[in-house]
């Protein structure tokens, strides 16, 4: 199915934009983050609030290292996991540029991304910012049990990434480029288990990876690296596994975001990192580095998202998946 891939016409990484907590800033990646905060409040009242700062404070990042001014950015694409994108939204109060909101839960990252890429290119625009944030104490007291009540945390748990991640997009050549992308179908394996959504997310992974070398012509060995979003341990096992049986040995090329994050013997992690802003923090800060220093020149980010719901999975409902691509080459 081609209409699922796409390939993009002059569209660059002009500025980033990343802040995360000091846990993050504690793990194996804590070189590449260069502005961290000391506590989960940010100098906030609540820890909502502390989501707004974080998605601000991450594009006001962006726009100082942009070449276009604030009142130059034609358009705006974000999401997060908060109830009704409210953190993206009420981060944007300030600006007058419009906004797309949207939502594939811990791949509205990259869906905005995507999103931004296509606007630019159908309405010849020469810039868009997308967006995205997360915070672990706002998604544990909206999707589990807040951190307070001490509950037991299952080992293929995955912890949620604290942290803000803004990309602005140029049609102005630069050293990385956005040349395609793969946009995912829905995926339900039947589990149930909301305390693995690694493994159910993995299939969403494959089922993209496959269609986007199918529909590009490609293998891989056109790519030196394949980037999953948040899969974690188990959920990356999985992945690999899957794949090695369909004849996809991708074991030497895969590094996933959720489970480079964190340092799980040192800070007390189970199975590995999760939503929007790990595959975001991770991909424009460490792969982009490696990418700068032309260590990987052609990289698949997939960003893998679990759709389930606060009511869908207390009514036993079955957990659907997305994963959305991305292709990052060195021009």
């Amino acid at each position: 199915m081609k209409s699922q891939s796409v390939k993009f016409n002059n569209i660059y990484i002009d500025s980033i934009g990343i802040i995360v907590s000091k846990k993050e800033k504690l793990g194996p990646l804590g070189m590449y983050f260069n502005h961290y905060i000391d506590d989960y409040y940010f100098q906030c009242k609540s820890f909502e609030k502390a989501q707004i700062k974080l998605s601000n404070e991450a594009i006001k990042l962006a726009i100082s290292h942009s070449i276009y001014k604030e009142n130059e950015i034609s358009i705006a694409f974000g999401g997060d996991l908060s109830n009704q994108l409210y953190s993206s939204t009420a981060s944007l109060k300030q600006y007058d540029f419009p906004f797309v909101g949207l939502y594939a839960a811990c791949a509205s990252g990259i869906l905005s991304i995507i999103l931004a890429s296509l606007y630019m290119q159908g309405c010849d625009l020469n810039n868009a910012l997308a967006f995205t944030s997360s915070h672990v104490c706002v998604s544990q007291r909206q999707f589990r049990y807040p951190n307070e009540y001490a509950s037991l945390i299952k080992d293929s748990m995955t912890s949620t990434v604290t942290g803000g991640c803004a990309v602005i997009l140029t049609n102005m050549k630069k050293q990385i480029r956005i040349s395609k992308c793969t946009i995912g179908r829905i995926i339900d394996v039947l589990s149930k288990n909301v305390n693995d959504m690694g493994t159910c997310m993995a299939f969403s992974a494959i089922d993209t990876l496959i269609n986007h070398l199918n529909n590009n012509n490609e293998s891989i060995n056109d790519y030196d690296l394949f980037v999953t979003g948040d899969l974690g341990d188990i959920g990356s096992k999985v992945f690999i596994d899957v794949l090695k049986e369909k004849g996809y040995d991708i074991i030497s090329k895969h590094i996933d975001c959720g489970s480079a994050i964190y340092d799980k013997e040192k800070q007390d992690i189970k199975a590995g990192g999760s939503g929007p802003a790990c595959v975001m923090c991770v991909t424009f800060s460490y792969i982009i580095n490696q990418m700068m220093k032309k260590i990987y020149k052609k990289v698949l980010v997939i960003a893998t998202g679990s759709l389930h719901s606060q009511i869908s999975y207390q009514q036993k409902e079955t957990i659907p998946c997305i994963a959305h691509a991305i292709v990052l080459e060195v021009t």
